[in-house]
């Protein structure tokens, strides 16, 4: 295997990374915006419709910023980009590896010692979290579909211009 082609596979596993770094950023801040309406004493109806839509938001605008990034910092060389970002690639990694599970724990250890939980219906508190979990995976497609239809799009306009 010649260095363009190492490179080729060290960027897709790096693209892998780099968007579950990301995801694992993202599902910890919307566990966290859940727990500050949970502190605050948000009534569950409102927040079983309000976290899919903040997650949504989240999902999007980030993809937004990413991508206005992206378009301002590109080193290509064809289809191969020259520079391997190690350290960033190590640090996503780690994200992507210890952020999820310690966002379950802290969501586990939330529910376990929340004392107003008491005092609500364990159905009201299934939905959010069904709701707000749902957000979060659909959050997760829309962003995925919408970048593909983008893309395809764009990708057309190239071969039909060429």
């Amino acid at each position: 295997m010649n260095k363009e082609n190492v490179l080729l596979v060290l960027w897709i596993i790096f693209g892998f990374i780099f968007i579950s770094g990301i995801d694992s950023i993202l599902y910890f801040v919307t566990y966290l915006i859940y727990f500050a309406k949970s502190e605050l004493g948000l009534s569950y109806g409102i927040m079983k419709y309000s976290m899919p839509i903040i997650t949504l938001i989240l999902y999007v605008l980030t993809t937004f910023l990413i991508f206005k990034r992206i378009k301002q910092q590109s080193n290509s060389n064809g289809i191969y980009l020259t520079k391997f970002p190690k350290k960033t690639f190590i640090g996503l990694a780690l994200l992507a590896l210890i952020l999820n599970p310690i966002t379950n724990k802290l969501s586990g250890l939330y529910a376990e010692h929340y004392t107003p939980i008491e005092n609500i219906e364990y159905s009201d508190l299934l939905q959010v979290y069904g709701w707000m979990t749902m957000g979060i995976g659909f959050s997760r497609w829309f962003v995925l579909i919408i970048l593909t239809i983008l893309f395809l799009k764009k990708l057309n306009l190239i071969e039909n211009k060429n």
